[in-house]
């Protein structure tokens, strides 16, 4: 394998390992991990919120 497409390859590895922790800590929060049972209308935001919460513990607030 060249060494382009190598380090290619690990640079995506990094970003999808990141991204898989991220949502295992947002499935933390209950709402966000198992089915929705409120109105369909007020998922988002209760997503959002969650989002927004775990953006405010791992100090990631920058938009």
């Amino acid at each position: 394998m060249p060494p382009e497409i190598k380090e290619d390859n690990q640079k995506k590895s990094r970003e999808r390992i990141f991204v898989e922790h991220l949502i295992r800590v947002i499935k933390i929060f209950r709402v966000a991990s198992e089915r929705f049972r409120l109105n369909s209308q007020n998922y988002e935001k209760v997503i959002l919120t969650v989002c927004g919460l775990v953006r405010l513990r791992i100090g990631a607030l920058i938009i």
